[in-house]
């Protein structure tokens, strides 16, 4: 039975979720952690920080942690076939339809209307996170010093291991 909830679950965060796999974190931490009880907010947490510094899209990645937990090896294919089937399917027809209808105005439109929609979507993701993460002031102290270093143009992956660092010695 998980198996197919699993299925179901990750095959309703591909269908009804647009933009990136950032947009689709805000249906799939309802999804996982308030629908089904699978994780606890701070295990969907880390769980998206474990999706996010391994190799791959964060979406299929949090997808395969999630059936991986729930029903090993083949909980993770069936999570993440759930959710790669619907997007891919969609992105066929519409692929098709786009260079179709490419120069259609009202097309052109109802993109730049899913913009906004999308960055909506990846604020409240980022708010929500930053509740179950902000607990203490060294966790917003880690965060800012991260963003002012890729602001300043430092690498990524230097950010990450700094915040790595700076966890060891602070927590």
């Amino acid at each position: 039975m998980i198996f197919f909830e699993l299925f179901i679950t990750f095959m309703k965060i591909g269908v009804f979720t647009f933009g990136s796999g950032y947009a689709m974190l805000a249906l799939a931490e309802v999804e996982v952690v308030e629908v089904n009880s699978w994780l606890s907010v701070e295990e969907f947490t880390d769980a998206v920080a474990l999706a996010e510094i391994t190799p791959g899209p964060i979406m299929v990645n949090l997808a395969t942690f999630v059936g991986t937990k729930l029903g090993g090896v083949l909980g993770a294919i069936i999570a993440t076939l759930g959710l790669i089937i619907p997007p891919m399917t969609a992105l066929i027809i519409v692929t098709k339809l786009y260079l179709d209808f490419k120069d259609n105005q009202l097309i052109e439109k109802a993109f730049k209307g899913l913009r906004p929609a999308v960055i909506g979507l990846i604020i409240t993701v980022i708010v929500n996170l930053g509740r179950s993460t902000f607990v203490e002031i060294k966790s917003v102290m880690i965060t800012v010093s991260v963003v002012i270093s890729i602001f300043l143009g430092l690498h990524p992956i230097l950010a990450v291991v700094g915040g790595g660092v700076a966890g060891l010695l602070f927590f």
